[in-house]
């Protein structure tokens, strides 16, 4: 059985080049990667919150057959130069990380509102302390989700998971400012208020969070509306 994709999340600070045209400020950048062996699919878009202090950010999301594919770029040194260099026009202050989804995360990644949760464990717990939990909550036929939800630990950061959620609907960034303040931001039920806020919350919503919620320390909620990279047409012919 083929192993779900790693995926390559990098969080950026978007140009004035990439406000006015994104796919033009990025073409070279996703040539690049999709030139290289082990790259599947490539994707782009602005963070749909409210910007706070960080200002305005974007996310680039890049899936790979795996990790080891995206280390030998990094280890061709021309190549990966050219790579940085044809980023560095389009997306500053960068801050790039992988996950391991337990099953593929492509059929949400373009809904027209992508949830990208992180959660932080406490000290001394594991992923294995909240895998039952989170196959739970990631299984529910919630309405307004696209796609299949999934989950999987950062490589970066052993302490992190991020869940991948697609949303039907821009309407959910309205229940932000509520759900999100500074005062819970950091509570580790955010994410079922969240989802409780959008939906009639269900009992095996809330047996999931029951499971999950004594292992985590903190959470951090971003949404996004990606677009999908794809060949320009003459490169096609």
């Amino acid at each position: 059985m083929e192993s779900p994709p790693v995926t390559e999340i990098v969080r950026f600070t978007p140009t004035e080049s990439y406000l006015a045209n994104a796919g033009e400020a990025l073409q070279s950048f996703f040539e690049i990667l999709a030139s290289t062996e082990g790259f599947i699919s490539a994707y782009h878009g602005l963070q749909l919150d409210d910007p706070g202090p960080e200002g305005k950010r974007g996310f680039i999301i890049i899936l790979w057959e795996t990790l080891e594919h995206h280390v030998a770029l990094q280890n061709d040194n021309d190549k990966y130069s050219m790579l940085k260099a044809s980023i560095s026009g389009a997306a500053d202050n960068r801050r790039m990380f992988h996950v391991f989804p337990k099953s593929d995360p492509s059929s949400g990644l373009t809904a027209d509102a992508l949830e990208i949760a992180s959660l932080t464990l406490k000290a001394g717990h594991t992923t294995g302390d909240i895998s039952e939990g989170m196959d739970e909550l990631v299984s529910q036929k919630t309405p307004g989700i696209v796609g299949s939800p999934t989950w999987g630990r950062v490589h970066e950061e052993k302490e992190t998971v991020v869940i991948f959620v697609g949303w039907s609907s821009r309407e959910v960034g309205k229940h932000l400012p509520a759900i999100y303040s500074p005062a819970c931001y950091l509570i580790p039920d955010t994410l079922q208020m969240h989802m409780n806020a959008v939906n009639s919350p269900t009992e095996a919503i809330s047996g999931a969070f029951r499971k999950i919620n004594e292992h985590m320390d903190g959470i951090d909620v971003k949404h996004t509306k990606l677009e999908k990279y794809s060949l320009p047409v003459d490169a096609m012919a």
